[in-house]
Order: structure tokens, then sequence, then C-alpha cells
């Protein structure tokens, strides 16, 4: 999804906030591209020591979304593959409308959604699913050696309209191959 974000990024942010930031492996590229301030959120404690390790000189805090406090604001969030370790859809998007400088945007990148049936068992993976609701379930999924992933997934749908009902314009979903699964990307704007 790298190659359908890199336009947003060049063409209106300085400064970003990447939340869910893993290993750190994003800031090397902003800067590249003229990010001038990066600050990446990564909750854990393994991501969070690889980043340091790996990229000695970013700015990575060991956080939540929820946790996180500054007075700062961003021509640019990233929320990259991490929404749906996000119990509070509502609190999410308006904190990071919050985070967002005027006319900011935000840039959402999701697994695509796949209708709880389908998710039985799939690449070697058993799938345990809890249904919410029509737009949203629970997956828990383990693989042969027990490591175990619980993910909420959620339509795109649902995604736009607690988007929109933060403050933010939607202005463009679109899919994105990256290498292994197809990805939906929202393009979120702060009006």
């Amino acid at each position: 999804f790298w190659s359908a974000i890199k336009p947003f990024i060049l063409s209106s942010c300085k400064s970003v906030l990447d939340i869910g930031c893993g290993s750190g492996w994003t800031a090397e590229r902003l800067f590249a591209l003229g990010v001038e301030k990066y600050v990446g959120l990564e909750p854990s404690l393994k991501n969070f020591e690889i980043a340091g390790q790996t990229y000695p000189g970013i700015n990575v805090e060991r956080v939540t979304l929820a946790d996180y406090h500054t007075d700062s604001t961003f021509d640019c969030v990233l929320a990259l593959m991490m929404m749906s370790h996000i119990p509070d859809v509502d609190l999410a998007f308006a904190k990071i409308y919050k985070l967002l400088n005027p006319g900011g945007i935000c840039l959402v990148a999701l697994s695509r959604f796949h209708p709880p049936e389908n998710r039985l068992e799939r690449n070697g993976r058993k799938y345990e699913v809890e249904e919410i609701d029509a737009d949203q379930y629970i997956d828990k999924s383990t693989d042969g050696m027990g490591f175990g992933v619980a993910d909420i997934n959620r339509s795109p749908e649902y995604y736009a309209r607690h988007a929109a009902s933060a403050g933010f314009k939607v202005e463009q979903t679109e899919f994105a191959d990256a290498g292994y699964s197809l990805k939906l990307l929202f393009i979120l704007r702060k009006e």
C-alpha cells in the first residue's frame, strides 16, 4: 500500500503521526519524502524495542492512541493496518480529528473485509468468529503452532460512516495490492 499513500505524503505532509507504527519502518521512507517531523505510537513493547534498535533516531512512544497526549497537531496521521485493534472507532476518529491541522489528512489502510462465513480457515490459519452485527465481527485466528491474533473486522461502510460522524470528509477509497492480500485505503480530510 506504500505506492498508494506516497502521493498524499508528497503533496501535503511535513509532520506525521504514525499510529501503531510497529517497527517504525515508515519513518525512514517518510523522511526520504521530505517529512520534517515524525512521531510513532506503538503499544507493543517488542515492536517499540525493535523500532528503537532499527531506527535509533526516530521518535517512537510506547503508548496507545487513547493514552497519547500532546499539544502538537500534524499534517498527516497514518493508521496503517491498526484499526482492527481499536475497540472504539468513534473515539479513535474523534481523537485523530483533533490531532490534525486544518486541511490535514488521515490515511487509513485496512485489510479487505471478508464476510464472517469466509473466515473459518484460510492460509493455514483457523478462525473462530464472533459476529457483532452485519458490519463487524471479531475473529480469533491461530496457526499450527498455537500463535493467536484477535481482530475486530469492520465493513468499509462502517468506517466511512464513523469517520464522517467525527467530521471527516471521506475523499477517496481504493484497493491497493500489498503483495499478500488486497487492502482498502481511506483518505480522510479534516475540513
